[in-house]
Order: C-alpha cells, then structure tokens, then sequence
C-alpha cells in the first residue's frame, strides 16, 4: 500500500492505492470524505453492507464505525470535528445525510485533487480545491444550513486582485486572503470564482506565468525568470509554461 499525503492546519489530504485496499473495522473522531479513484469498495458502516462503486464518494460523521474492501485506489479528507464552526462554514454542527452517493460533479472535484496531493508546491491550490469539494458536499447532502455568504462586490474582487499580484512570487494562502480581508473561506472561493471563473490561488498562477512569458520576452533567462515568478525552479517553471502555452521556456525565448 502506498500514500501520499497534504496536511493543513485542521485538515489532512491522503491519495491511498494499492492492488487491493483493506480496511478493518474501525472509527475516527473527524469526519472522512473519500471517493474511490479506482475500485469498487463493499464496506460495513455501523453495522449495515453497503457498496460503493467506482466514482462514488463516501461521507463519513464523526465517530461512525467503518470497514472496506476491494478499492484500489482512494482519496481521502479528513476534518477536525469542529472543522465547519471553526472555519465559520456553519453555525452548528453539519451532518452528512447520506454516506454513500454517486455525484459526476464531487467526483471530478475528488479527481482534480489527486495530481495535486503529488505535487509538492501545490498546499495552496489542494486546499483552494478542499473548499470547493465542502461548498459542494455541503450545499447537496447536509442537514444544516450553513452561514450566509457575505455580499459579493467589484471591490472586493479588487482587493484580493491587488494582494495576489503585490505578491505575485508568494505562496500566498487562502487563510492569509481571507484573514487580511475579513472574509471566511468559503465565501471568498464563491465570491471570486462567481466573478473570475476560476479560484483566486489558481488566478495567481495564471498570472505568474503570463509575468514569466514577458520576463522571458525580454531576454531575462529561465532560472531568473523562475526565480522572480515564485516558481521553485527551472524544471517548475517548464513544467507550468508548457501547460499554458504548449512549448518550454527555451523554445519560446528562441521564437
């Protein structure tokens, strides 16, 4: 068995695969969000046989008691019990309604996260997309309402625009955003995917690489470029300059 794992402050993040993935009866404290990547899981949950088939998701409450077999490979999220009224995401305690469900959507959120547990400069980005799967789980198969989203405005999209590009070789985090604009988490992802299209942390890497295509333009080479970007290296940059534009740095600086 294999994994890989992001942990944040009151979250943890694991991509778990193996032949054949096994688990014995057993419970957690924090609720458990996971989607089989790849398998079909027969589980027992507080004493009932049920079965989730490849793309499901699992939504696991605190302290339910657990068994599975036959996935090969999960994602799983993990969350403080306290983890909603914390993040002020609820006002009381939220419980998942259903503990399996077949959702297209939360399954393309799921497997979107995946190749970014692997890469190493990515926490901003899996938490960015942490929220999104929640705002999603939350919104379909909770009992409780959750806390009403603070009015979106032009203003505030500005803001959070000035703060990712004054910073623009930072790791900025979603938790330093919201913190330096009085807004939770949640309601800042809905605020600027609603007006952007896309979460503001990947805004940021968006604009990070059109700032390298005009380093590169001008004659400044690679590794500086890289540097003054905020990517950790050559080989980071290449990678993310590729994706964008469909050559590397090198081959873009030779026209």
């Amino acid at each position: 068995m294999k994994t890989r794992r992001i942990v944040g402050r009151n979250f943890e993040i694991a991509v778990i695969w193996a032949d054949r993935l096994k688990f014995t009866a057993h419970a957690h404290d924090e609720y458990v969000l996971s989607c089989n990547i790849s398998g079909n899981e027969k589980l027992i949950l507080d004493g009932k046989r049920l079965e989730a088939p490849e793309k499901f998701t699992t939504l696991y409450n605190p302290g339910q008691i657990q068994s599975g077999d036959g996935t090969e490979c999960i994602l799983s999220i993990y969350l403080e019990p306290d983890f909603f009224i914390k993040e002020e995401l609820s006002s009381n305690s939220v419980i998942y309604e259903k503990p399996i469900v077949g959702d297209d959507d939360l399954w393309r959120k799921f497997v979107s996260l995946v190749s970014i547990v692997f890469d190493r400069d990515n926490n901003e980005i899996a938490e960015e997309k942490l929220y999104q799967i929640l705002d999603l789980s939350m919104s379909r198969y909770t009992y409780n309402s959750f806390l009403p989203t603070r009015n979106t405005c032009d203003k505030r999209i500005k803001r959070v625009k000035e703060l990712l590009l004054s910073r623009l070789a930072d790791q900025v985090s979603l938790d330093e955003i919201s913190g330096e604009l009085g807004l939770d988490k949640l309601g800042l992802l809905r605020m600027f995917v609603k007006a952007e299209g896309i979460p503001p942390i990947t805004w940021q890497r968006v604009k990070r690489i059109e700032e390298a295509r005009r380093l590169l333009k001008t004659g400044i080479s690679a590794s500086d470029t890289a540097y003054r970007t905020g990517f950790y290296d050559q080989s980071h940059l290449t990678r993310w300059f590729g994706r964008a534009y469909g050559i590397s740095p090198a081959r873009f600086m030779r026209g």
